[in-house]
């Protein structure tokens, strides 16, 4: 359950940032355009630490992404272990 809530904690703080820096955006100026660049650095900061949370959290197992991303058809697989006729 904690690992729901930090990831869409980190979610609604890219987003945050995302609307911070389009706000600064259509301000203009100088000193609104190096807010605008402190945003995008936050925002690029927090999505790269999303990205790494996500890979460690399925290499120790906390969250399975090939079961629930990718469901594999049990009938599919069946049919393409078993040995062909000729």
């Amino acid at each position: 359950m904690w690992v729901k809530i930090v990831v869409i904690i980190l979610m609604l703080a890219i987003l945050f940032s995302l609307f911070r820096g389009l706000f600064f955006l259509t301000k203009g100026g100088e000193e609104n355009s190096k807010q605008l660049l402190k945003s995008l650095m936050w925002r690029i900061g927090l999505s790269l630490a999303l990205f790494i949370l996500v890979l460690l959290l399925d290499h120790f197992d906390l969250i399975n992404m090939r079961e629930g991303v990718l469901p594999v058809d049990q009938a599919e697989e069946s049919i393409q272990d078993e040995p062909t006729k000729d």
